[in-house]
């Protein structure tokens, strides 16, 4: 072994001597400090007056190393050749800092063994500490390496009904050992969260185009004017060098999933066709719809994961997830007990089998209910009203002095879907409807009542009887479940109660009195007062709306909910999702069913060892 090698020669050094005897100055015996050759009679004790060639040292100490005995204790050794008086040989020559002996004589047997055994047993223990040393700064590094390769990030575009938004996630791994998740996931840029509403009043932090997606349809320069200002905000968030091992994703929502199928993928191909020629990462099937189902467990899994109740062992009891959009509400919940219908979800996160029902309802977002509203105050019109194909319209949910256009997305009859009014035109968002003028009249309990009318299935559907609100949650057909649990409320929730400047400890009777407050200034006074941003004018019916949204459209009392902070979102899930099926986290993989359609999966699993 090299060891034993090393410490050979370490000891035979030790044994022969250098051939190139050193002086205590430093320099060689050739140099004249010391004669080639010492006669043998040097050291012999027969004529000890007789003078040497030893100059005198420097000082004591160091004539002293020259000598391997003390003169006061007789430590003299009998050499094997000695002459006929058995000569006496000192026993030490070499220098005490480990020099070459000066004595071309052999050293007596034993001692040399004893120096190699000494010198076996230094090298050892050096060894053995290096080996030590290396052992525990290489688990160090190990660690710090495995928390440190594994920071990914994820960029994920939400096309709306209201815009598009894009959000930027980085990843990382945390050994942690109280059986919480493992991933951590935060949202760039940090330390955002808290503070000043950012720009145009919104009440997330992400960067956000309009108009929205589904308003797009072959326009290539709206399309890429909506896409490239967010990629490139994406990209100022992400060091230069992860940029081409960063995922992209965008997935579209529900106001895109209700157009024609044409349309939709004309939308998709060429937003690919952008996507694929950035800086990113981006796959072909990250460009998609996704069902109100998927965007519905996408929140959960964010709302959950943020209040760290996935990986929990044991198991505790996980929050519902209310997202209200532009367009829908998705609902989201544990269930006790799996429930065979096309609500339910089997999940597993680990050794935690969960038993979820998800659904998305269609129309009952802000924007679409605020539509919903002007359609049930135009059927109350008579025809004779219409002239031209424009008309005047009184809104009880809008301020003294308003006036301005309205296009209106859903102004058609239930018999044959022509339009109850003129012909179709785009707003200046692209949004396609027909065209209105809109004149506040405010009036408080009026427009409670045309709230409630928005959240009644029965108002907007063939169903007979009516639904009473008060018997039954009247949001939801009889094949729904009904919510149960604690719950948050989210997205535009979040949006309501920021605008009014409310927190989460709020109630839902301080939204209703905010909002009789907000409908009762004029309207210039009443714009001024908030911040510039999209929709001022549909807050007054807002606030009513998500009272009774939740109240009678779903049965969830105050108790239930707490209003969740903007930055949960369900693009979160997406990222969390995708990292914990590409990280090397050493986490089980699994999938979630839906009847008998799988849909692919990475969920966490809490007992990931380091």
């Amino acid at each position: 072994m090299a060891f034993n090698r090393i410490v050979d020669f370490f000891a035979d050094s030790v044994k022969r001597g250098n051939t190139t005897p050193i002086s205590p100055y430093g320099q060689s015996v050739s140099s004249g400090l010391l004669p080639a050759v010492i006669p043998n009679n040097v050291y012999g004790l027969a004529n000890p007056g007789r003078t040497n060639y030893l100059r005198f040292s420097s000082s004591l100490q160091d004539l002293s190393t020259y000598w391997g005995y003390d003169p006061e204790e007789g430590d003299i050794d009998i050499g094997h050749d000695g002459g006929a008086m058995g000569a006496l040989q000192p026993r030490n020559l070499e220098r005490e800092n480990g020099g070459s002996s000066f004595s071309k004589e052999r050293p007596l047997p034993g001692i040399p063994f004893a120096r190699k055994k000494y010198a076996r047993v230094i090298m050892t223990v050096l060894c053995v500490m290096l080996l030590f040393f290396l052992f525990f700064s290489g688990a160090k590094y190990y660690n710090t390496y495995l928390s440190q390769e594994a920071s990914r990030f994820y960029v994920v575009l939400d096309c709306g009904s209201t815009g598009t938004r894009v959000f930027v996630y980085e990843s990382s791994i945390d050994h942690r050992k109280d059986g919480s998740l493992p991933l951590v996931l935060k949202s760039l840029p940090e330390g955002l969260e808290g503070k000043s509403k950012s720009r145009g009043g919104r009440a997330y932090h992400r960067m956000e185009t309009e108009p929205g997606f589904d308003k797009l349809v072959h326009n290539v320069s709206g399309l890429r004017a909506a896409i490239d200002p967010l990629l490139r905000w994406a990209e100022k968030q992400i060091p230069k060098n992860a940029h081409k091992h960063t995922s992209l994703f965008l997935y579209a929502t529900a106001g895109v999933r209700r157009l024609q199928h044409s349309d939709s993928e004309w939308l998709l191909n060429n937003a690919w066709a952008i996507l694929r020629n950035s800086s990113f990462m981006c796959r072909r099937d990250s460009v998609k719809i996704i069902t109100g189902m998927e965007e519905a467990y996408f929140g959960w899994v964010a709302l959950n994961y943020q209040l760290g109740m996935l990986g929990s062992v044991p198991a505790e009891s996980t929050f519902g997830a209310l997202d209200l959009g532009g367009s829908s509400l998705q609902v989201t919940f544990e269930t006790t007990e799996p429930v065979d219908d096309e609500t339910s979800l089997n999940l597993n996160i680990g050794s935690i089998n969960r038993h979820l029902s998800a659904y998305s309802l269609s129309g009952y977002g802000l924007n679409d209910a605020f539509d919903k509203s002007v359609v049930h105050l135009l059927k109350k019109r008579a025809n004779k009203d219409l002239i031209n194909g424009k008309t005047e319209l009184r809104h009880p949910c809008l301020q003294t002095g308003f006036k301005e256009k309205y296009i209106c997305s859903q102004c058609a009859s239930q018999d044959g879907g022509s339009p109850l009014v003129g012909g179709k035109t785009l707003d200046k968002r692209g949004k396609a409807g027909v065209e209105l003028e809109l004149l506040g009249s405010p009036h408080w309990e009026e427009c409670t009542k045309l709230a409630k009318v928005a959240v009644n299935l029965s108002e907007w559907s063939d169903l007979n009887p009516g639904i009473d609100c008060e018997v039954q949650p009247c949001a939801l057909s009889k094949n729904l479940p009904r919510p149960r649990g604690q719950f948050y409320a989210m997205s535009g929730f979040f949006v309501v109660f920021r605008f009014f400047n409310l927190t989460s400890e709020a109630t839902l009777d301080d939204v209703l009195q905010r909002g009789q407050e907000f409908c009762e200034k004029q309207w210039e006074v009443a714009k001024n007062s908030v911040v510039q941003q999209p929709f001022i004018e549909q807050y007054c019916f807002r606030a009513p709306y998500i009272v009774s949204l939740l109240r009678e459209g779903l049965h969830i009392v105050d108790k239930q909910v707490v209003i969740g902070s903007g930055s949960t979102t369900w693009t979160l899930g997406v990222a969390l999702l995708e990292a914990g099926g590409t990280m090397s986290t050493g986490m089980e993989l699994h999938s979630y069913r839906k009847s008998d359609i799988e849909i692919p999966m990475e969920a966490l699993s809490p007992t990931f060892q380091a």
